[in-house]
């Protein structure tokens, strides 16, 4: 992975959606990555002269790739909203992980703030 594909892979959170069992595939020479879970799955493609992300929604049917929509001039902010969106029966395991990532332990009294 090239530089451009680390830090795509930082932004939508790559380790979480692996966790959750997610398909992760990096183009270096494109600057994409795709993820897939089951037949659904998002293809990511950085555009350098905006700064923005091109995203590319696609279901798969036997052999063949349905395109279902394109989406240019995402922001790297607007991601995660998107990929919850598109897979709404793992939007409770990846709200579990945003959760447990920011949860805050006081440790004097035991108990989560």
């Amino acid at each position: 992975m090239n530089k451009t594909t680390l830090t795509m892979a930082k932004q939508i959170n790559a380790k979480e959606l692996h966790f959750a069992k997610f398909q992760l595939v990096s183009d270096d020479n494109n600057n994409s990555i795709s993820i897939s879970k089951g037949k659904k799955g998002i293809n990511f493609s950085y555009n350098k002269g905006s700064d923005l992300y091109d995203l590319e929604f696609v279901k798969l049917k036997d052999y063949d790739r349905i395109v279902v929509k394109n989406l240019t001039g995402v922001y790297c902010d607007q991601l995660q909203g998107l990929i919850q969106d598109y897979f709404p029966r793992f939007e409770y395991v990846m709200d579990s992980l945003f959760v447990r990532k920011t949860q805050v332990i006081d440790f004097t009294r035991g108990v989560n703030c």
